[in-house]
């Protein structure tokens, strides 16, 4: 059978979010030899343009999810085509809003850091000025409270620092992680034995052997009738 489509919602044909589109695929495959079936996926692994991400294998079967370079998705899709799938169903859809909130994320994270730097710098040259400006004077109250209070900004705004800093690395290896998987197109294939699989042929072979049964019945009385 073909391929199902299903489109989510969101997608819109022609637009730019066709440059944002992910693609996957899943099939699932009934078989009387699972090992067989799963033995055909699962050499996939020795491919270079196929990464697995999860390995499912048990007693009545196997399921796979892994990723597939796009130039290397239709000799792949022909493979698991070719274990004639009881179901194969494609989904599309776009990853652009989410590309683009990482982006507007990243520049705004990227802005505050660079305030937070320049309010960093400008307290340190203060305090040092204030600094110099109450040992001159030989104010020592004055002094000690400039320190105390040099100490507390600058932990917080070095506390801040750090943390707008790792928030900014985690929304950049989101975004990365959303734009690689650009370059894949997502398969989930799933094993299940099954020992009457060929149940048409079952049923098939079943009525040919009653219509065989009937036909050489009837030319079993016929045979006696003639003889009587």
């Amino acid at each position: 059978g073909g391929v199902s489509p299903q489109m989510e919602d969101g997608y819109t044909a022609g637009d730019e979010s066709e440059a944002y589109e992910v693609k996957e695929y899943s099939a699932t495959i009934e078989t009387r030899n699972r090992e067989k079936e799963c033995a055909a996926i699962r050499a996939l692994k020795a491919r270079t343009d196929v990464i697995f991400q999860n390995a499912n294998e048990h007693d009545r079967g196997c399921s796979y999810t892994f990723k597939v370079k796009k130039e290397s998705v239709e000799e792949v899709l022909g493979i698991v085509k070719g274990l004639n799938p009881k179901e194969l169903t494609e989904a599309s859809y776009t990853i652009q809003k989410e590309v683009e909130d990482y982006t507007s994320e990243i520049q705004i994270l990227e802005n505050k850091l660079a305030s937070l730097d320049k309010t960093l710098a400008d307290a340190i040259l203060s305090y040092e000025n204030i600094t110099v400006l109450a040992t001159n004077a030989g104010n020592v109250d004055s002094l000690a409270k400039i320190i105390e209070s040099k100490l507390t900004i600058i932990e917080r705004l070095t506390a801040a620092r750090i943390e707008t800093s790792n928030y900014l690395e985690r929304m950049q290896r989101s975004k990365a992680d959303a734009l690689d998987r650009l370059l894949y197109t997502y398969f989930t294939v799933s094993v299940y034995e099954n020992k009457f699989v060929d149940g048409e042929e079952i049923t098939n072979s079943w009525k040919t052997a009653v219509q065989q049964f009937v036909r050489e019945t009837n030319s079993a009385v016929q045979d006696i009738s003639i003889g009587l």
